[in-house]
């Protein structure tokens, strides 16, 4: 590349620091421009892109801008920096993913956290731990974020750190060298290097819930989405060396949308604390004012309606003011009785400002896990979610409340309803007519006998013995692993 000469600007030379990288604003933006463009492509494309960014490096010293550029200038040059250093990221974790499928494994298993403490992994690695040690198995948990570090190791457990660079040498080996992951989502870990560093483990897939929504390989956005982020997020749709489901007449289902060697249609573990009275672990990372007041009103013959509605992509958190959510919290504190509200995890920032505008609900801690709640409530209120199935195992009144529903169909997801052929409880379109709902819930249930049919074609088991079964799977996936 050619320097420029100093003779053609009248603007004096920068100092050295603050020198830019090309020769012009509009030279650096188009380079700026080839890096994002590239950033996404394959090993090699990444390795000539570095180079390019070398190059672009060696031009610093004779550059020189007008100062009305200087700010546009400084601020593209930190970008390339901070793509440089991605690359670079991107570069190590190709590298380390082939030291890990060369890496000797060994009898260690890693579940992995989640943004939250809780779900099917939380459930799975409690009771794996009691098996790991007369089993000769590590049992290790890989946190999201430090507060989840901390309740882990509180718990007993070994954890690696949160973050990478407070990793020792150890803590490197069990990563490399683990037999087994246990993911209960796609393994997108704040720490940029464990995926790569346990890419040589056989995964066993959880996930979080039976899907009404496509998801997986059916979840495509327009062309106009492509770049980095939906290419790791479809990336981690497998390939899984097993992946647990609930009953064998949904693994076609399971197959259209994520991928996977063995199918183990063995139950969620996160139901089984729906049949017993929660305690030790189980109320790790629940909240327990929330978990108290269900109590409470309970003691006192009233009921507790727990209401979970899943996320939407535009005005997040806000619609379930236009959706009237007040004017129901209010009708169901003048019965005395309880609305507890657990927002999807992807709202749950929204919830200190929802809270302040709805004085008589009682939002559930976000973050936590809402299945001991479950297990201590009258009825479930909900839209879309997963737990429309995982409430059937208690056999209480179900109440589908979508108010929005045309826009979130057509805005938010394309839905997968052909497991609800058959409702479990009434569709509900306005606050009024939820309202009314609950002043019946408990009168006659009209609904119990489509549950428990969806119940039977849903779940091959409902014996509260889910965590039990998937723990002897891990230990089976870390013998096949150790076998090759």
């Amino acid at each position: 590349m050619s320097l420029p000469s100093t003779a053609h600007h009248t603007a004096p030379a920068l100092p050295l620091a603050l020198q830019p990288q090309a020769d012009t604003l509009a030279e650096l933006q188009q380079r700026l421009a080839q890096v994002e463009d590239f950033g996404g492509q394959m090993s090699a494309a990444i390795d000539q892109l570095v180079d390019a960014l070398l190059e672009v490096k060696a031009a610093q010293q004779a550059v020189v801008a007008p100062a009305p550029e200087l700010a546009q200038i400084t601020a593209l040059h930190t970008k390339v920096k901070e793509l440089e250093q991605q690359l670079t990221v991107e570069r190590s974790c190709r590298d380390f993913a082939n030291v890990s499928r060369m890496h000797p494994k060994e009898r260690c298993v890693v579940f992995v956290g989640t943004t939250f403490f809780g779900d099917n992994v939380k459930y799975a690695w409690a009771a794996f731990r009691e098996r790991a040690a007369a089993l000769g198995i590590a049992c290790w948990w890989l946190p999201y974020n430090a507060d989840q570090q901390r309740l882990v190791t509180s718990l007993g457990g070994d954890c690696l750190p949160a973050a990478y660079t407070d990793w020792t040498p150890d803590h490197l080996h069990v990563a490399l060298s683990a037999a087994t992951v246990v993911l209960t989502d796609h393994f997108l870990n704040p720490n940029p290097f464990a995926a790569a560093l346990m890419a040589g483990a056989r995964q066993v897939q959880l996930w979080h819930g039976l899907s009404i929504k496509e998801i997986g390989f059916r979840n495509l956005p327009p062309g106009r989405a492509l770049g980095p982020h939906l290419a790791r997020v479809l990336n981690t749709c497998g390939h899984f060396a097993s992946f647990v489901g609930t009953s064998a007449g949904n693994e076609a289902d399971w197959r259209r949308w994520l991928a996977f060697e063995r199918y183990a249609p063995i139950g969620y573990p996160r139901n089984d604390v729906l049949h017993r009275e929660p305690a030790g672990a189980d109320l790790a990372n629940v909240d327990p004012v929330a978990y108290q007041r269900a109590a409470d009103t309970l003691a006192k013959g009233r009921r507790v309606y727990v209401y979970a509605p899943t996320f939407r992509d535009a005005n997040r958190g806000k619609w379930l003011l236009s959706a009237g959510l007040g004017n129901v919290a209010q009708a169901v504190a003048a019965r005395g009785d309880c609305l507890l509200v657990n927002l999807h995890p992807v709202e749950a920032p929204q919830v200190h400002e929802l809270a302040a505008a709805l004085p008589t609900v009682t939002f559930v801690q976000p973050r936590t896990d809402i299945y001991p709640l479950l297990a201590r409530s009258s009825a479930l209120i909900t839209d879309y979610s997963s737990l429309i199935f995982d409430y059937l195992h208690v056999d209480r009144p179900i109440l589908l409340f979508r108010p929005d529903h045309e826009s979130y169909v057509q805005h938010s997801r394309k839905l997968f309803d052909g497991r609800l052929a058959e409702l479990p409880g009434p569709v509900l379109s306005d606050a009024p007519a939820l309202a009314r709902e609950l002043a019946r819930t408990g009168a006659k249930d009209s609904y119990r006998h489509a549950r428990q049919r969806l119940a039977a074609n849903t779940f091959d088991t409902l014996d509260g013995e889910s965590a039990q079964r998937v723990a002897e799977l891990i230990a089976s996936e870390v013998e096949l692993a150790l076998s090759r």
